[in-house]
Order: C-alpha cells, then sequence, then structure tokens
C-alpha cells in the first residue's frame, strides 16, 4: 500500500509503498477514504524532520540530555550508535482520517463496511489502509461525509480547548491565530451561542473567519461587543516562538478571564499582567483526557462518563454530532485537494503556498497487495536464511549490524508493528521482503531462522510459533511474562527440530569468560546495575510488558549461572519501592555446585553512575568488571584489563549460528535456558509474597 513517510535523516517526504497494517485485537483496520493535513501542526512536524541535526538538537533538549547521558554511560561511539539509529528510519505523517472498517479488532460497536472518523498520531495517518485502537474510532452517520469526518481530530482539538476556557451561551471569546484550528474553534463558539472575536495577521484568515481582525484593530471591537468588559476567554491559537499572541490575549481579556494556550507559541511573560487581572493561563493538551494515556488508548479502559464527562473519544463524538445536524462546516476550509499519489506534493504545497489551510488527500483505489522487492523463496545458495521479527532501536541498531556482518547469513526478511518500521530496516540493511504478519511469514518454508526483537509480551508467542514450525529462533528477553508462556515454550523447544537460545549475550562477553577464567567455582557474585526510569511513552512502561525489572532481571541470572558454573537452584528478592512508583529489586540466587549470587537492579535517575558493576570472588582470586570495557583481577599479584566495551552480541549471535546449522552444539542448555527464565519469574514471586521460592524446571 501507499504511505506518506519523511526520511528523518534527509528530511525528504515521498510515497513510499509499505506492507498494509495487520489485523490485531483491539485495533481496527480502516481503508482510508480522506485524510487531512492541517496547515500547522503538519508544517511544523515537516519542518522539525527537514532541520539540520543542531536544529533539531536545539528543538528537543530532552533527547539530547538523554543522549549526553548515553554517552556518560556507554561512551561516545555507543551514543552516536544510537543517534543514528533513531535518525535512520521514517516517520509517519497524518493524524486525521476516515475511512471504511475492513476489520473491528473485535469491538461490537463496529461492523465491517462502517463509515469511520479516526483520530491519533502514529495511527491515522495518510495511508491507504490504517490500524487505529478502537477507542480512537467513532462511527459516521449517513450525512457525515469521510471528508467531514477526516476534520474530527483538529475539530476535536479546537473544541477541547473550549471546554478548558469555562464558556456558554452569551460569552465573548477571543481566538488569537486564525489557522485550521482558530477557524474550527471559532465556529464550534459560534454553534454553542458564544460569540467570536478572532485576530490574525493574515487578511485573508480575517475575512474567512468573519467577524475579525488585526491586533492593532480589535479594540474598538471588543470593547463594543463586551460593552468594554473585556472578552470572557481567550483560546491562543497561533504557531510562533514569539510570546506576542499572549501578550495580546493578556491585552483583551477581561479581569479574572481564561486564557488556553492551544498552539505553539512562546511563553517568556510578563508576570504584572497577569496578576493585575488575577487571569488563568491553561495549556490545553491536543483532544482531551486520555490522550497519551496508553491503558485509554491503547488497551481501551475508558473513564467512568460520571467522573469524566469528555474524553477525546467523547470530544470526538461530539464533534461527529455537530457534523451531522449541520451546525459545524467544514468542507470549505479545504483550500487543496489531491489524491495520495501526489501526497509528497501537498507538503510542499504547505510552504509555497500561504493560502493552504487544510490539504484533503483522497485514496480512489486502495491498493491491498504487500510489496516485496524480490522473491524470498529464490533457490538456497548455502546461506542460513533469518527472519529479523521486530525492527525497534535495538533491532537496527545492534542485532541486524551484527547479522548481517556474519558470514554465510542471510536476512531475507523484516517483520514489523507497522509498515514504515519493516520499510526503514528494508532500506538500511537491503533486506528483500518487508511483513507485518509474522504468523504467516513463519508459516514460509523460505526461512530458516527466527530473530525475535518485539516488544517483551509478544516473544514467547512467537518464539514458540517458529519452533513448531522446525525454525530455530534466538530471542531476546524475556523469554516469558509468565509461567503459562514459559510452558508452550518448553513444549514447543522440546519437541522441534530447531534449536532455542535467548539473547543473555553478557555470557558471551570476553571479560565475563576472563572472570570464569580466573575465579575458580564456587564462588561469590555480586552484580550492581543501575538503570534510568523508562520514559512514560515507552512501551516497557506498559505493565502488560511485564515491568522494567523483568525486562532484563534474566540477563544477570544468566550471567550469574555462567559464572559460577551452576543453573540457578534457589532464589529470594524483595523490592525497593520509590515514592515516584517505580521499583529496585535486590536478589539472592543460589546456584548448582555451591556458587551464590547477589543483584541489585536499582531503578532511578542518578546520573554519572556507570550502568553495571561485576565482582566474582573465589578463594584464591578475584575480579572486578566495569561496565564490559575494564577490569581488574585481584590475586597473587594485581593486573588491569583494559579494552573496547564489548557486551558480547556478535559473540551471542554466531554461537546461536552455528548451533542452527548444526556445525556447533547449543552453547547454554535448553533446560538451563528454562531454569534462568523461570529463576527470573521467581524472583518477581518472591519479592511480592516475601518467601524464597525453590526452582522446578518448566514442564
Amino acid at each position: 500500500m501507499r504511505q506518506v513517510l519523511q526520511d528523518i535523516k534527509s528530511g525528504e517526504i515521498a510515497i513510499h509503498d509499505v506492507p498494509e497494517p495487520m489485523p490485531q485485537h483491539g485495533y481496527a483496520l480502516v481503508q482510508t477514504k480522506h485524510s487531512l493535513i492541517s496547515s500547522g501542526t503538519e508544517r511544523a512536524s515537516a519542518d522539525l524532520g527537514r532541520a539540520s541535526l543542531l536544529n533539531k538538537a536545539r528543538a528537543r533538549p530532552d533527547l539530547v540530555r538523554r543522549t549526553l547521558d548515553v554517552a556518560r554511560a556507554e561512551g561516545i561511539e555507543g551514543a552516536v550508535r544510537k543517534v543514528k539509529t533513531r535518525l535512520d528510519q521514517y516517520a509517519p505523517f497524518g493524524y486525521s482520517c476516515a475511512g471504511v472498517v475492513l476489520d473491528t479488532g473485535g469491538d461490537h460497536r463496529l461492523t465491517p463496511g462502517t463509515a469511520v472518523a479516526c483520530v491519533g498520531a502514529g495511527y491515522a495517518c495518510h495511508a491507504e489502509i490504517v490500524s487505529v485502537p478502537t477507542s480512537l474510532v467513532v462511527s459516521l452517520p449517513t450525512p457525515v461525509s469521510t471528508l467531514q469526518g477526516a476534520f474530527c481530530a483538529p475539530t476535536a482539538i479546537a473544541l477541547h480547548s473550549i471546554r478548558l476556557a469555562n464558556v456558554g451561551p452569551g460569552s465573548v471569546v477571543g481566538v488569537v491565530g486564525l489557522g485550521l484550528i482558530g477557524q474550527l474553534a471559532g465556529r464550534i463558539l459560534v454553534a454553542s451561542g458564544c460569540t467570536a472575536l478572532g485576530t490574525d495577521v493574515r487578511d485573508d484568515r480575517i475575512a474567512l473567519f468573519g467577524r475579525a481582525a488585526k491586533a492593532t484593530e480589535l479594540e474598538p471591537i471588543v470593547g463594543e461587543v463586551t460593552r468594554g468588559r473585556g472578552l470572557d476567554a481567550v483560546l491562543v491559537c497561533a504557531a510562533t516562538s514569539s510570546a506576542s499572541p499572549i501578550e495580546t490575549a493578556i491585552r483583551f481579556a477581561r479581569d479574572r478571564a481564561t486564557i488556553v494556550v492551544v498552539g505553539d507559541v512562546g511563553l517568556e511573560l510578563d508576570r504584572r499582567p497577569l496578576y493585575e487581572k488575577e487571569l488563568s493561563l491553561v495549556v490545553a493538551r491536543s483532544y482531551g483526557p486520555g490522550r497519551y494515556d496508553r491503558s485509554f488508548e491503547e488497551t481501551g479502559i475508558d473513564y467512568p462518563v460520571g467522573y469524566v464527562r469528555w474524553t477525546e473519544t467523547r470530544n470526538v463524538e461530539a464533534v461527529v454530532d455537530l457534523l451531522a445536524d449541520g451546525r459545524l462546516r467544514v468542507d470549505d476550509l479545504v483550500s487543496h485537494r489531491l489524491p495520495i499519489s501526489e501526497g509528497a506534493r501537498a507538503y510542499a504545497l504547505l510552504d509555497e503556498d500561504p493560502s493552504a489551510l487544510a490539504i484533503a488527500l483522497e485514496y480512489p483505489h486502495a491498493d491491498r497487495r504487500r510489496p516485496s522487492r524480490r522473491s524470498v523463496s529464490a533457490p538456497r545458495t548455502g546461506a542460513l536464511r533469518v527472519a529479523m521479527i521486530g525492527a525497534g532501536n535495538f533491532a537496527r541498531g545492534t542485532l541486524l549490524p551484527e547479522l548481517c556482518g556474519l558470514d554465510d547469513v542471510e536476512v531475507v526478511a523484516v517483520c514489523a508493528r507497522t509498515g514504515a518500521s519493516a520499510k526503514a530496516a528494508a532500506d538500511r540493511f537491503d533486506i528483500p521482503s518487508m511483513h507485518t504478519d509474522w504468523r504467516s511469514l513463519l508459516a514460509t518454508d523460505d526461512v530458516d531462522v527466527a530473530v525475535v526483537a518485539t516488544p517483551h509480551a509478544e516473544h514467547a508467542e512467537i518464539a514458540a510459533a517458529a519452533l513448531r514450525a522446525g525454525k530455530s529462533v534466538y530471542v531476546e528477553k524475556p523469554l516469558a511474562l509468565d509461567r503459562e508462556q514459559l510452558s508452550e515454550v518448553a513444549a514447543a523447544a522440546r519437541g522441534s527440530d530447531g534449536v532455542l537460545l535467548v539473547g543473555h549475550n553478557r555470557r558471551f562477553a570476553p571479560l565475563a569468560a576472563r572472570a570464569r577464567t580466573e575465579v575458580a567455582a564456587p564462588c561469590a557474585i555480586a552484580i550492581r546495575v543501575a538503570v534510568a526510569v523508562a520514559p512514560d511513552a515507552h512501551w516497557l512502561s506498559d505493565a502488560r510488558q511485564g515491568g522494567q525489572v523483568l525486562g532484563e532481571i534474566s540477563h544477570f541470572v544468566d550471567l550469574s549461572a555462567f559464572l559460577g558454573r551452576g543453573a540457578p537452584e534457589r532464589v529470594y528478592a524483595r523490592f525497593v519501592p520509590s515514592a515516584d512508583g517505580w521499583s529496585s529489586m535486590i536478589a539472592a540466587v543460589d546456584l548448582e555446585g555451591g556458587s551464590a549470587a547477589t543483584i541489585v537492579y536499582s531503578v532511578g535517575e542518578a546520573r554519572g553512575i556507570p550502568k553495571e558493576r561485576v565482582e566474582v570472588l573465589g578463594t584464591r582470586a578475584a575480579i572486578v568488571i566495569d561496565d564490559f570495557k575494564a577490569a581488574v583481577v585481584h590475586g597473587s599479584s594485581t593486573r588491569r584489563i583494559r579494552g573496547k566495551r564489548d557486551k558480547g552480541h556478535r559473540a551471542a549471535l554466531a554461537a546461536f549460528v552455528a548451533a542452527a546449522r548444526g556445525s556447533k552444539p547449543l552453547p547454554v542448555g535448553l533446560e538451563e535456558q528454562l531454569l534462568v527464565a523461570e529463576a527470573s519469574l521467581a524472583l518477581l514471586e518472591s519479592a511480592q509474597t516475601g518467601a524464597a521460592v525453590v526452582l522446578t524446571a518448566p514442564e
């Protein structure tokens, strides 16, 4: 299918052929009929994408700080690699569209063939087929066209700002900035019985709004309409780095009025006029409560209507109702109509034509064929054929570069949740086939090996399916999020012709091998890990993914088993809670043969501390490893080891490939891997119950 994407590195906007999204529970699959390009929001996104790296950094200082933290923890080389990986991808455009339902995602409110409006950046994209959480999909009644439905997101933004202003019939409300959202806000205000007065620097937008003037000419109008009292509220819908729109709002607002900031404007303000009028300053966040809440948008957990009347979804429903009964007109706001084939041209128009306000993209003939640059089923050359399932930053920044550097390995397919992600990986690593459906990919005979690097909740299901299909599987940790998943993988692995290796790469690190050589078992092992809190927007913060501790703790259980030369037998753990809601863990692991390990996994915001420190203490020697780039061996003499940080990713993949070929044995026995996974789950159980857990192999 066709989709508008921007190359983040070059800034180029183009139409690309990408695989269409697959049906999944909780997501509606919609064939797009119209999508909307808004002059303000999407121009800003396009401009940021075209900006130089320096200007991108100036626009996102939060990401610069995060990169500096990475540089301190992992070195300059690691930080540069991560920055390049993040730049080497495609950004989807669009946040408002309408079309026809192809698959309901299990939502009883929808039926195939129903016309719907879709909202949400990253979901309601400029693409022929979109996959949208059902909480962000609203049915369109017969009077509402898909062109009108494509206005739902920007209109809901305008509506939410009016709700924040707390105005009603008879109120006089100012609108500063008469782009698309400002125009829509004015129309909703009038439909609600308010008087709307607008201001802008452009004459054509003033004329389109109706009762409006330039700021220098607005004072007599405001005085006449409000009887000299001033505006009851002001919506600032402009987009500029200057604070002048806010200053205009302050100037014309009445005593104790509310100013709602909707657009991206400067906020360097003089406190005095705000104080003298005792003004309320509110910053609107998109289209209402629920926005940016993963549990609301993706899981469909609604807020009780008695407590939150107007969620983002209910705001969209209100917009649809306004459109249906004719109280709101939007068709005349469309300045240009273009077919999806000219999507790139549409973004050029935003710069070339100052009058461009809302550009409608039309989808006359949706193409449901999935592109593939060449057939994967070409005759084998002897290379091991690998399918990469998952195309996130770790897959593109670490796994794929290492896989592509191995001899007699060919990455023949990449599968990702979105077509844009699949295409980014395919283009960078010259992978011939792109997919969004891992099930159909594993069902073919064209793949020998699956490398799984998806979000954690999917690991067990994909690994088990691949093993049942006779594929060898390299799966990132954790192997499973619960014992039911673990039992499924265990059964599949024991009955498969393929081999399974969990990506516990640290045991393959050169310094880990050196520690095992220097210190004989039984030994005492102390591992300290300090990690930053996952950002709220990151999928790792989603409780459905198992949480941050389970996401990484198995790395250090496995490393303990390697260093202590024995599988885990018994574990005990406790959580160390924080006032901010996240938890650290202190764990004790008893190993076969008498070795024992303590693991301190600390989640916090302390900067500058190295991420990992490993101490292995035996009766005659000891070694201390700092972040896998340096070590000190203590014994009859003290020896220092320095080198390049190597956490064993390449060696782990090479060992797996050799085992998948049958040329070498699996480097870690299946039963030991299953016990490590069981131990990781048991640590969480112990931390919750306060009791130690004796391990048994998964059945």
